[in-house]
C-alpha cells in the first residue's frame, strides 16, 4: 500500500564529457554549478557524522588510486579547481563509501535468447536520495564509457565502447570493512577504463588491493562472462570467488551463492533470496526464447515476482533498470521504476551536454517487514 509521506523529486541528468581526466572533471563541477548548485556541498564535505581526513591520507589515498585507475585523480582535481577547494576534500578522498545498495544481476547467454544475442540485465534499488547520473564519458586515450557515477568520478556500472560490462551488488553489507584497498566504485572505474574483456577485468581485480563486499558481473562482447564474489572482511580474512554460468544464465543479487564463500554471507535477507529466486525461475521458464521485451517485462514486474520494488523509504526502491545488449554493443535504460517509466536508448556518442529526465515512483510501505528483512540461516 502507498504511504502518505511527503515524496521528494526523482531527476536524473545525463551528463555527456569528453577531452582530458582534468577537463572531463571541469565539466562536471561546471554543470553542476550552471544546473544543480545546491548539490555542490554533498562532493566537497564528509558524509554526516564524520570529519575530513588529513591530507597525509588523503594523499595515499589519492597515491592509491591514481595507481589503480589512471588519471582519476586528475578528474577529482578538474572537479576541485572548479569549485574553488582542495581536492583531498572532495568526497572520494574524504570519506569511504559503505553504504549498502540492494541490487539485482544478471546474464542470458545467446544460447537462451531468440535473437541470438548477448543480455546483461541490471536493477538498482536504493532510497530516493542518491547520486543520480548517467555519466557519457569520453576520455582521450581511454575506452569511451556509460556508467553512472558513485562519488563523482567513480562508476557502480557501465559499458565500454570494446563491449566490456560490468555492475555490482552489496553483499554482507552490514559487516564493517577492513584494510586499505579501493572500494567497488573505483574498481569498476578502472575497470571500464583499463579492460577489453573478462579475462583482463578478472586480471585486475586479482592484482589490485579490494575494500568491498561484493559482486562484480563482467560480460564481453565475446560471450565470455563472470561474477567475482569478493568480500574484504579484514586484511587477513578476504577472498574472490569466481561463478560462470550455468546453462547460459547467470544471476546476483545481495548475498554470495559460491560454497567457498559460505563464511563471509552474513546479512543474508529474506529479500535477496526472493530476488534471486524470482529472476532465475523467470529465465528458466523463458528460455530458450529470451529477448530483449521479455527482459523489460522481467525488470518491470513488482517484487517478490521478480526485482523491481517500491520499497524507496526502506532503501528498497528501485531506481533504475539496465539493458545491456553486449552483442550490438547498446544499452537501454528506465529512469525510475520500469513498471512506471519509459526505456531510453543512450548513445555513447551523443553530444556533449545535460539532459535531464523526471521519473514517477510511488513509496509503498513492506508489507511484511520481519520476513522481508529476515536473516537466512
Amino acid at each position: 500500500m502507498e504511504n502518505n509521506r511527503k515524496k521528494e523529486p526523482m531527476i536524473f541528468d545525463v551528463h555527456v564529457a569528453e577531452g582530458s581526466n582534468y577537463e572531463v572533471g571541469k565539466q562536471r563541477a561546471i554543470t553542476l554549478k550552471e544546473n544543480y548548485p545546491d548539490d555542490i556541498p554533498y562532493f566537497i564535505r564528509p558524509m554526516e557524522g564524520q570529519d575530513y581526513i588529513s591530507a597525509a591520507t588523503a594523499h595515499k589515498r589519492m597515491m592509491l588510486i591514481d595507481k589503480i585507475c589512471p588519471g582519476f585523480v586528475d578528474e577529482v582535481q578538474g572537479f576541485a579547481d572548479e569549485v574553488g577547494t582542495e581536492p583531498e576534500k572532495i568526497i572520494c578522498y574524504a570519506n569511504s563509501y559503505y553504504n549498502s545498495h540492494n541490487c539485482c544481476q544478471f546474464a542470458v547467454l545467446p544460447s537462451n535468447t531468440s535473437d541470438g544475442h548477448f543480455y546483461v540485465g541490471r536493477s538498482y534499488e536504493y532510497f530516493v536520495r542518491d547520486e543520480r547520473s548517467l555519466c557519457i564519458t569520453r576520455v582521450t586515450g581511454k575506452p569511451k564509457h556509460i556508467g553512472f557515477s558513485l562519488q563523482n568520478a567513480g562508476r557502480m556500472d557501465g559499458m565500454n565502447e570494446h563491449g566490456l560490462v560490468v555492475s555490482m551488488s552489496s553483499t554482507a553489507y552490514l559487516k564493517p570493512l577492513d584494510g586499505n584497498g579501493c572500494e567497488f566504485w573505483v574498481a569498476i572505474r578502472a575497470i571500464l577504463d583499463r579492460c577489453k574483456d573478462v579475462y583482463e577485468a578478472q586480471c585486475l581485480l586479482e592484482e589490485i588491493p579490494l575494500c568491498t563486499n561484493t559482486n562484480f558481473l563482467v560480460a564481453d562482447a565475446a560471450n565470455d562472462v563472470s561474477i567475482f564474489e569478493v568480500a574484504s572482511f579484514s586484511a587477513d580474512k578476504n577472498r574472490i570467488s569466481v561463478r560462470k554460468p550455468v546453462g547460459g544464465l547467470l544471476v546476483a543479487t545481495n548475498h554470495y551463492v559460491s560454497h567457498e564463500m559460505k563464511e563471509f554471507d552474513e546479512h543474508h535477507f529474506w529479500h535477496s533470496e526472493m530476488r534471486y529466486s524470482s529472476v532465475w525461475n523467470s529465465l528458466l521458464r523463458d528460455a530458450p526464447y529470451i529477448n530483449d521485451e521479455k527482459i523489460r517485462k522481467l525488470l518491470s514486474t513488482p517484487y517478490p515476482y521478480g526485482p523491481c520494488c517500491h520499497f524507496y523509504s526502506n532503501g528498497m526502491g528501485t531506481l533504475r533498470s539496465m539493458i545491456f545488449d553486449v552483442s550490438e554493443k547498446k544499452l537501454k535504460v528506465s529512469f525510475g521504476p520500469p513498471d512506471m517509466n519509459p526505456w531510453h536508448t543512450v548513445d555513447i556518442d551523443a553530444p556533449i551536454g545535460l539532459e535531464e529526465i523526471v521519473c514517477k515512483y510511488i513509496d509503498m510501505d513492506i508489507e511484511n517487514p520481519e520476513q522481508f528483512w529476515r536473516e537466512m540461516d
